[in-house]
């Protein structure tokens, strides 16, 4: 496995996770806005596949290989995030402090993020809404999540959803009853470019959009 070790402590809460496609680096402005926050955390880099949860996976299992036991929440972050001072602590603090119901297990908490440039659109952390979330996405792939929930229900990997593998990992989520939580105070910029995955056109948004609608949507609703 091509992984990088780019953070080790000594009592992490969190591990990073940056997936990295091929000719890709870590930007300076994620290294130094990820600095600040206060959260003992492990920051690992996984370039092996052009298949993006394919990478976080890959991190995840070497870590299990090479460090031991992974930390109670894993944090997904791509190569390329301008994060609020404080992110990382807030989202922490939101997910640590949530309430339990016996019907429900929240398993991530998520932030508002906003994309510049080639995208400019904002995506405000609403309050989790599992109704919205069955018509589109509005949370993104780089959220706090309980590792545990990662290894029980399993990344999507497979390429016929590419641009909305996240997506279908947060629909298989609510299938077992696990819903996010919002963390309006928790912030980040995207820097969007043509080539991002998420700058494809809408024709092939819509072609993903109905794989995901009926491979997962649909079986949720019968």
């Amino acid at each position: 496995m091509n992984v990088s070790v780019i953070r080790k402590c000594k009592n992490p809460k969190i591990l990073v996770s940056t997936p990295l496609l091929p000719g890709h680096k870590i930007s300076k402005i994620t290294k130094k806005t990820l600095k600040r926050n206060d959260i003992d955390y492990d920051w690992l880099s996984c370039s092996d596949n052009n298949n993006i949860p394919t990478n976080h996976i890959n991190c995840m299992e070497w870590y299990k290989k090479n460090i031991g036991e992974l930390p109670h929440y894993t944090f997904f972050l791509d190569r390329d995030i301008d994060l609020g001072r404080h992110a990382l602590d807030r989202l922490y603090n939101t997910i640590e402090n949530s309430s339990y119901r016996s019907d429900i297990i929240i398993g991530y908490a998520y932030a508002s993020f906003k994309y510049t440039g080639y995208v400019d659109h904002d995506f405000p952390a609403i309050p989790f809404n599992p109704k919205k979330l069955l018509q589109a996405n509005y949370i993104s792939s780089n959220s706090l999540y309980v590792t545990e929930v990662i290894e029980n229900v399993g990344l999507v990997t497979d390429d016929k959803y590419r641009r909305l593998l996240d997506w279908a990992f947060l629909i298989k989520c609510l299938g077992q009853g696990i819903v996010g939580i919002s963390c309006s105070k928790a912030t980040f910029k995207v820097i969007s470019t043509p080539n991002d995955i998420s700058s494809g056109d809408n024709n092939d948004y819509m072609i993903k959009h109905s794989r995901v609608h009926k491979d997962f949507i649909e079986p949720l609703l019968k």
